[in-house]
């Protein structure tokens, strides 16, 4: 029977709700194999392809499973004491006195844990809280390398991605920091704990990792498909999928989400032509061009303080003042689009921290579905745009430190 222990770590801060997501935070299985299984279909639909979902969730069930068959790979986690917790205006620092946040850029990324009018702000389980992660082959499982499998998936969601609520925003990082018991070892994989101590060592190590687990599993299903963007889904394919490390080690992952969180909250403010393209539809006329900014994610909240102030001035109360500045911009069948681009953060040998970025080069939305601005009075509908806006963003981001391509092949 194939088994491995593990020791992970939280990078940084991990929002992991149970029942209800604003209570105290949980770390449970099902969300570490529910973020398994999102890496796995990544890799799997860059081998395979995005022309078949049926061939895909087959593929991807012989690993994790389905409503109508167990998985054959069992994960397990433990903790060995009570887990600490922090809320978000303490991970922002947030100063009652100057009504401001020490972390902007924190604040900024994780905005969706911060307190509202009803509801209280959430709580995260604090970076650097270690647990243990067990995976094993369930005893007479029928397989195809699905421990294998299982295991490419955690390298890649402890490399690139996170778990939890705003994971694709830096949030709910995880690495293994030593494997405590395997039964055997996989040859020819990469290994799971990070090797590098600089960002360009980071670069290559990621290179060289993908491109183990690409031809292992392009040699295991016997496919390599050819994929053009936008693909179907989110891929790990060269045509469809871009991969950067910036060239900079930050003493903290709090430096390094404040950086890159205040970077996006100035190139995302008012950014032409969204601000009047939308601020004119909230007050009644049509869009007259995709948002731009949709192609981080839906939904958006626009709330024009310009607005809310005149319609105060002219008599009308709060609510509807509030009311009437404020537009909600969703798809028309979907409320909610995950962001194609992940920020991860990775702890580097030498306790710095390095900033990882992942873009999914995926369709926005459905064919023929439209964006919806949600406001007073009837809805307003214009097409998705492209991800021109997220390229034009890694651009920016040179102002921090140069980025480096992690080549996919």
């Amino acid at each position: 029977m194939q088994e491995m222990v593990l020791n992970l770590e939280t990078v940084t801060p991990l929002f992991l709700g149970g029942a209800d997501p604003r209570g105290m935070p949980e770390l449970r299985a099902a969300s570490v194999r529910g973020a398994l299984r999102f890496w796995l279909r990544a890799l799997l639909g860059g081998v395979i392809g995005d022309g078949s979902l049926d061939a895909l969730r087959e593929a991807e069930s012989a690993v994790f499973g389905s409503t109508d068959s167990a998985s054959p790979v069992v994960v397990q986690v433990h903790h060995h004491y009570a887990l600490r917790t922090v809320p978000f205006s303490q991970l922002a620092e947030w100063d009652n006195q100057t009504r401001n946040y020490g972390k902007p850029g924190i604040a900024y990324l994780f905005f969706a844990a911060r307190g509202t009018r009803t509801e209280p702000e959430r709580y995260a389980i604090q970076a650097g809280t270690s647990f243990e992660l067990k995976l094993l082959l369930r005893p007479g499982a029928k397989t195809d390398h699905a421990f294998e499998k299982a295991y490419a998936a955690l390298w890649l969601l402890t490399h690139l991605g996170g778990i939890g609520a705003r994971s694709r925003r830096g949030a709910g990082g995880l690495q293994v920091t030593k494997i405590i018991e395997a039964t055997n070892s996989l040859s020819g994989f990469p290994p799971l704990e990070v090797q590098s101590d600089t960002p360009k060592g980071l670069q290559k190590e990621l290179q060289q990792g993908l491109k183990q687990l690409r031809e292992i599993l392009m040699r295991i299903t016997g496919t390599s498909a050819n994929i053009t963007p936008p693909s179907a889904f989110d891929v790990l394919h060269p045509g469809a999928c871009k991969i950067w490390v910036v060239e900079k080690a930050f003493g903290s992952w709090k430096d390094t989400l404040d950086s890159i969180g205040q970077q996006m909250q100035r190139f995302r403010n008012r950014h032409p032509p969204d601000y009047q393209n939308v601020k004119n539809a909230v007050q009644g006329k049509p869009l007259i061009q995709p948002v731009q900014r949709a192609a981080f994610g839906l939904p958006i909240v626009f709330f024009f303080r310009s607005l809310y102030n005149q319609y105060q001035q002219q008599g009308m109360n709060e609510q509807r003042a509030r009311a009437a500045a404020t537009g909600i911009l969703e798809a028309r069948e979907h409320d909610r689009r995950a962001s194609p681009l992940f920020i991860r953060v990775t702890r580097l040998m030498n306790g710095k921290y390095a900033l990882v970025l992942t873009l999914f080069e995926a369709k926005l939305l459905e064919d023929g579905e439209r964006l919806k601005l949600k406001r007073q009075g009837p809805e307003a509908f214009v097409d998705a745009p492209d991800l021109s806006l997220i390229n034009a963003f890694i651009q920016d981001i040179q102002n921090i430190a140069p980025c480096l391509e992690v080549k996919l092949c």
